[in-house]
This record gives C-alpha cells, sequence and structure tokens, in this order.
C-alpha cells in the first residue's frame, strides 16, 4: 500500500556528455590532431598480472570493455596507451586481444599528443591545471605512491575527497 501511495521511481541518469576536442584555451592552433581518448593496457583495460612477457596481456576489465564499445559506438577515436607500444611483437598481440575480447581494432601509442581530450589509466594522479595541486583519495588505493611534501595541507596544497555517502533507500 506505501509503495502505490508514494509510488518512488526510479530515475535514469542524464547520458554523459560526449568529449568532442580538447578545451579551446588548451590547444595549438596547428596541428589538428583528431581528439581522443586514451586507454592504459595494463591494470585498466585488462587485468594487471604478474609479468610473463611482452605478448601476455591479462584478462579483460568488463566495465572499461563497456566504455571503449559504448565510446567507439558513439564515433569516438580511442586509443591504447602502453608502455609496450615501442614493440612490435605486443603491439600485434594487444590487436589481436582486442578483437577476442570485441573490441575494434585501435591504434596502439606510447605517446601523448595534442588531440588526447583525456587519458583513463589506473597509475594516474589527477592534478588540477595550473596548480599543481593533486586530488587525493582517503584510500591507500587512492594515493600517490610518491610522496607527497611534508608540508602539504588539505585544500592548500591538495583535495582530499571524501566518499560520498549512499543515498537513503526509502523504508517500506
Amino acid at each position: 500500500m506505501l509503495r502505490r501511495l508514494f509510488k518512488f521511481k526510479k530515475e535514469t541518469p542524464p547520458p554523459e556528455p560526449v568529449p568532442t576536442e580538447r578545451e579551446a584555451h588548451t590547444k595549438p592552433s596547428e596541428p589538428k590532431e583528431k581528439p581522443w581518448i586514451g586507454v592504459d593496457l595494463d591494470g585498466t583495460l585488462a587485468r594487471a598480472t604478474p609479468w610473463k612477457g611482452m605478448t601476455h596481456i591479462g584478462e579483460p576489465v568488463p566495465l572499461m570493455v563497456r566504455r571503449v564499445q559504448e565510446w567507439t559506438s558513439k564515433g569516438l577515436t580511442v586509443k591504447i596507451v602502453t608502455a609496450r607500444a615501442p614493440h612490435p611483437e605486443a603491439v600485434e598481440a594487444i590487436r589481436l586481444w582486442l578483437v577476442k575480447h570485441g573490441m575494434p581494432e585501435l591504434e596502439v601509442t606510447d605517446r601523448k599528443d595534442f588531440g588526447m581530450i583525456e587519458l583513463w589509466d589506473d597509475r594516474a594522479i589527477q592534478v588540477v591545471r595550473n596548480t599543481g595541486k593533486p586530488f587525493l583519495s582517503p584510500s591507500l588505493f587512492g594515493r600517490p605512491k610518491a610522496p607527497i611534501l611534508s608540508d602539504e595541507a588539505p585544500d592548500a596544497t591538495f583535495y582530499l575527497l571524501r566518499a560520498e555517502q549512499p543515498p537513503e533507500t526509502p523504508k517500506g
């Protein structure tokens, strides 16, 4: 009866904005690289495993696979950014791995350029542009491996992210 009275509706989140290019003030007038999203391989798109050689790649991370598939279906350019890129045998193994796991053939690189919109990487620490101030998580998993300065303080030299509180669930 209470459910009928209150008729809780499941809200659908708005669609995510699709990045199409770098912010105008951050890109040079030339050259005109096509915008792209960088995705790290080991630990991001593929599970990190003990090293077994240049051609061994861990199992796919399902959430990241879905993201890459969604982005490419929307016409976005995605590139794999990996330290393996200079090694032809590794690049071939990556291409075969992508196809095996339902992803399109993607460019494999170890370089950023002015077309890169963003980089998805398990080792990255995000820094607020022009400030040097990183976002730090209260979790040990979200902290950098490099030490922060001994005199650093929240809101002065870094932003400490706080865990979101889950929304309250209706009773009844």
